[in-house]
């Protein structure tokens, strides 16, 4: 995600810079070794904070999944509890 807009890596260049897409339009984006990010077309569409939440959830549940012994069922439930034990802020 950068700045509320979830991207798809489309192909990487020989100088390191990365070609992304974005996953709900056509608007595109370049980023450079420094770290820079240049966004080329305007998306059609607002960002969503909610993309970048779901991305940290499942990278989190990959890797108790892979650190933990547990039994997968109960990790992801334990997961699913705590989000929804989480005051909604919308």
């Amino acid at each position: 995600c950068y700045l509320g807009y979830r991207y798809y890596g489309k192909r990487k260049s020989q100088n390191g810079s990365e070609y992304w897409i974005c996953v709900k339009c056509n608007a595109t984006a370049t980023s450079f070794v420094d770290l820079s990010v240049v966004v080329r077309d305007e998306h059609t569409h607002l960002p969503d904070g909610t993309d970048k939440e779901v991305l940290e959830m499942r990278k989190n549940l990959k890797r108790k999944i892979i650190e933990e012994s547990g039994l997968i069922d109960r990790i992801v439930e334990e997961a699913y509890h705590a989000i929804h034990a989480q005051p909604q802020s919308r």
